[in-house]
């Protein structure tokens, strides 16, 4: 498999320019397939067959623009057109069929739509795409068209957006065009709140397509949306977080454990954040910087509850010099908000001293956690602008 994907990638690279002026010796169906070839290939996690994906449709560009007129006549030509816009290549190609004047009259409306699709006029595009059944065409083509016609529905129709998407994955197993679409269904369906589902395509998800070149953002997008879904973070539901990562490797499940105790600690959903936390600390090496930041998160987390005390202490024990500068940042952050408890909790103890069966922590804690909302929303704000100016410093 790693051999024809290094193939398909030299393939891609290697196009002479000067072959666009020359007389095609294969039709343009056969030309595109090419390109999807290459596309499915980053499902596999070929970063090379993505990064050749451009020069292969400027390239494919030039020589379907160069065959003789009369090929737009064969209703696969035409489609193969239609694939090859929707997969980001150059409008021009569907322009010269379209003043070729040898579109077939049904395939018109397909490739205009197509045409608008790519040119981002979406009022037009879904005004043609909409009454067109992907189920009736080729089924590659059909996943293609789905693909576009859920991301015209998306904002108005998120329901029948996801049906769109479970059709094109539907038409198109094992292409880029399913991995595309059961990313983009995933973060529809999490936008609904609806928590069973959002995991069970996720897991779905990581099982099948965890080498794609995209994973990676997706893992920083599934991490955010855990953490900013209202659940209640009872021990059924962080099961099924745990079930959903529990095919990756170790390391990948402590990164993605990390991504979700900070963007938990962030959002204020601390159940989850402890949990992610700790499942991060049973994965990370002794003295690796990976506890360190584990430790971090779950230290900020617990000062938020009535054992703030000892997210006190994990919080002073983690060594700096092992935390980035926005870690550092939440570290200092998490702290001033910890001091501030300690105090509420010291007055509580002075004022319910006449009542011993009192507990003033949760008291002091939920005074603080009302009162410190602009000390944490500052801290927030400062992390965030930490977190900018580090990506504007990455190369």
């Amino acid at each position: 498999m790693r051999l024809r994907a290094l193939a398909l990638a030299m393939l891609a690279l290697t196009i002479a320019p000067g072959l666009a002026s020359a007389a095609p010796s294969k039709p343009p169906y056969q030309l595109v397939r090419s390109l999807h070839a290459l596309q499915d290939q980053i499902v596999l996690g070929n970063s090379a067959a993505r990064a050749a994906i451009p020069g292969l449709s400027a390239e494919l560009a030039a020589r379907l623009l160069s065959y003789n007129p009369s090929v737009w006549r064969e209703p696969r030509n035409v489609n193969a057109v239609v694939t090859y816009v929707l997969s980001g290549g150059s409008p021009r190609v569907a322009q010269r069929v379209f003043a070729s004047g040898n579109c077939p009259d049904d395939d018109k409306k397909l490739l205009e739509g197509a045409l608008a699709y790519s040119e981002g006029r979406e009022s037009r595009a879904r005004a043609l795409l909409a009454d067109i059944d992907p189920r009736t065409l080729d089924p590659l083509v059909g996943g293609h068209v789905a693909l576009a016609q859920a991301a015209l529905m998306a904002e108005k129709s998120p329901r029948e957006a996801v049906a769109l998407l479970d059709l094109a994955r539907v038409l198109a197993p094992g292409t880029l065009v399913e991995e595309a679409a059961l990313r983009r269904e995933i973060f529809l369906i999490h936008a609904t709140g609806d928590f069973e589902r959002f995991i069970s395509l996720s897991g779905e998800y990581i099982r099948r397509f965890h080498r794609s070149t995209y994973a990676d953002n997706f893992r920083e997008h599934f991490s955010d949306a855990v953490a900013r879904l209202n659940i209640s973070g009872d021990s059924a539901q962080l099961q099924q977080i745990d079930d959903a990562l529990s095919s990756l490797d170790p390391a990948d499940q402590l990164n993605i454990y990390l991504m979700i105790a900070r963007a938990s600690v962030l959002t204020g959903r601390i159940t989850v954040a402890q949990f992610a936390a700790s499942r991060a600390e049973s994965l990370a090496a002794p003295d690796s910087t990976e506890i360190c930041r584990a430790e971090l998160y779950d230290g900020a987390a617990e000062i938020f509850t009535p054992g703030y005390a000892h997210g006190e202490s994990l919080l002073n024990s983690v060594d700096a010099a092992h935390l980035s500068r926005e870690e550092g940042t939440l570290r200092d952050a998490a702290l001033s908000v910890s001091r501030q408890i300690h105090e509420w909790a010291q007055v509580g103890a002075q004022t319910t001293a006449a009542s011993p069966a009192a507990d003033p922590v949760p008291q002091a804690l939920d005074t603080v956690m009302n009162e410190s909302a602009s000390t944490v929303d500052a801290a927030q704000k400062a992390i965030a602008e930490a977190d900018d100016v580090d990506k504007a410093e990455q190369p």
